[in-house]
């Protein structure tokens, strides 16, 4: 029993060993790799992915009515940093959708899970930019019109 047990922490020992990220230098050329592969990915996205185009028009019209409403720094930097969660919880939606894909093509009960969960933490954060519009835009609005 002693012997199979100094087999296998052995074999783990192997494992840790070969799985410990090695220390590597600060090379201007991994950090182009690593803009140019995000960049690959926006692509990719904004090619394929029908809801793309629609979180693109969004974020215009929320710039371009933030421009015109007079918002603060605070108010400006809550938009920015809602729009851009709306964008990176997408992205992960559509990763999460890829690797499905690939895993399992055909209908599967896990797969179809894993998909509508990651759609709902999208629409969960379109509801907080939705929200966050009502309390941030309809006072300067109704303030604009005189109501």
């Amino acid at each position: 029993m002693e012997l199979k047990d100094n087999v296998v922490r052995n074999k783990v020992d192997d494992l840790n060993k070969s799985f410990k990220k090695k220390k590597r230098d600060f090379k201007l050329t991994s950090l182009i790799n690593v803009i140019k592969y995000s960049f690959q990915g926006y692509a990719h996205f904004y090619k394929y992915e029908r809801s793309a185009i629609l979180h693109l028009i969004v974020a215009i019209v929320i710039i371009l009515g933030s421009l015109t409403l007079n918002m603060t720094a605070i108010e400006w930097l809550f938009m920015i940093f809602i729009l851009l969660t709306m964008l990176a919880i997408e992205l992960i939606n559509t990763s999460i959708e890829a690797i499905c894909d690939l895993v399992s093509p055909e209908y599967n009960k896990l797969i179809k899970v894993a998909k509508d969960t990651a759609s709902a933490a999208t629409c969960s954060i379109s509801i907080a930019l939705v929200i966050a519009i009502f309390i941030i835009y309809v006072p300067k609005i109704i303030s604009i019109l005189g109501l």
